[in-house]
């Protein structure tokens, strides 16, 4: 599976580049590509360094403008391929006389090239006002999180997700892009995780990582791979593909490993464990779509006849949509949280298995928990054995240690007792011998005349 993954990158279809934030529709700033500059075609980091004043964040303005469909009907998805007439948004910052401030023409990234259904009638929006996500952007808004979405592609040009959708993988073909997909399946859990419309969207400043995925199992587990490989933190499967094939149960696993989220629709199948969270769908009155069973779900969310972009859809996978961008909104919050916490603050948070964005983001996490880390206190007599077998163990190391410690000061101290005892027994021998006055060694020696 690995070598598809590299395969997939190498193509050049995926940018890692940090997510920028758009400048505020009403005051966008924006460029008009010539044919030349300095007589030379001009391309992202020649445009980075004359208005931002670094290369670097070349990244930044291809994240702005990739999926937006150009005057020419064309799409940027090369650093180095810019075509004359192009109107390239750029950060806030950008400074420079070329620029333009207000609104892009109407020309600009006015069509997708996708046939679009009506709009969802207005009943649809029910989701939007039993969850009321909205309340939760005062905190925030998913800026900063990235969430793959497994399907048939997704429309990147979509107004709804103008700016937000990054250019993707095809995992099916082996290279290319997935933000020109006119899939509507892809394209409205896209919406419903991060539209900013006002009958769907749970985190509209998530940014969208669509990756094109095949229902049979390699495919799926090759996309789930190449989506974390992309940076994304939290990942939805929209494809039909099996979770409980050992493939794709392995690419789950390691996705969680990495500390990445996977929102799963109950009809995938998958397996019960911490970072992965089961989804359900409910209608309008909160019941339940489908009689699943107990251990199949942890979550359930709408999913019957909600809005989304191309109309009002139905389905275990735009359930999963809305607890995915909810995923979003919470580790946009608690940004140190890992997948396994993330996940039981979603849980705990959920009213008769119902999720809540809200809550889920205002609710203060539990002792031992993300910024509560430091308060927390052992939940039983566990914490207390620990500490005292640890000094035990302290305790017989410092005595084990002691004797080659102390075994050269040791080695002096005896030596220097030794020899005082040496020196008192010669002082007494000799205090002995030289009260012998019979003994002639010990007489004075004869000098003078008369020596003989």
């Amino acid at each position: 599976m690995r070598w598809w993954v590299a395969a997939v990158l190498s193509a050049g279809t995926l940018w890692f580049a940090t997510p920028a934030q758009a400048a505020p529709p009403e005051n966008q700033l924006y460029y008009t590509v010539t044919a030349s500059y300095q007589s030379a075609p001009e391309n992202l980091w020649e445009v980075a360094t004359r208005f931002l004043g670094d290369a670097n964040r070349a990244g930044e303005i291809l994240d702005l403008n990739s999926g937006r469909v150009q005057p020419d009907g064309d799409r940027l998805a090369e650093p180095g391929r810019l075509a004359a007439g192009w109107q390239l948004l750029l950060p806030w910052d950008a400074v420079g006389a070329e620029l333009h401030s207000g609104p892009l023409p109407a020309s600009a990234g006015s069509s997708s090239g996708c046939a679009r259904g009506a709009d969802a009638p207005a009943e649809a929006s029910w989701a939007q006002t039993l969850l009321t996500p909205s309340r939760a952007w005062a905190v925030t808004n998913g800026a900063g999180v990235k969430v793959a979405v497994l399907a048939a592609g997704v429309d990147g040009s979509a107004a709804e997700l103008a700016g937000r959708v990054a250019a993707g993988a095809d995992v099916v073909a082996g290279a290319g892009r997935a933000d020109n997909g006119c899939d509507g399946a892809g394209t409205a859990m896209a919406g419903i995780v991060a539209g900013d419309d006002d009958t769907f969207g749970v985190a509209p400043g998530a940014r969208i990582v669509p990756v094109r995925a095949g229902t049979e199992p390699r495919s799926a587990a090759t996309g789930i791979s190449v989506a974390v490989a992309a940076g994304a933190r939290v990942v939805l499967l929209g494809v039909g593909a099996d979770a409980s094939d050992a493939d794709v149960r392995a690419a789950i696993s390691d996705a969680i490993s990495r500390d990445v989220v996977v929102v799963l629709p109950a009809w995938a199948k998958g397996e019960a464990a911490d970072g992965l969270l089961r989804v359900g769908a409910v209608g309008a009155d909160k019941q339940p779509a489908f009689p699943y069973a107990a251990d199949s779900i942890e979550v359930l969310a709408p999913g019957v006849s909600v809005a989304s972009i191309g109309g009002a859809v139905s389905g275990d996978e735009y359930a999963a949509a809305y607890v995915a961008g909810t995923v979003a909104l919470v580790r946009a919050a608690h940004p140190g949280l890992r997948a396994a916490e993330v996940t039981r603050q979603v849980l705990s948070t959920a009213t008769d298995r119902l999720v809540s964005p809200v809550a889920a983001v205002t609710t203060a996490l539990p002792a031992g928990v993300g910024v509560n880390a430091a308060t927390a206190k052992p939940a039983s007599g566990l914490g207390t054995l620990s500490r005292v077998l640890l000094w035990i163990a302290v305790a017989l190391g410092v005595l084990l240690l002691l004797p080659f410690v102390l075994q050269r000061p040791a080695r002096l101290a005896s030596g220097l007792i030794a020899r005082r005892l040496a020196l008192r027994r010669a002082q007494r021998a000799r205090a002995r011998l030289t009260t012998d006055r019979d003994d002639p060694f010990w007489e004075a020696p004869v000098s003078g005349p008369g020596r003989s």
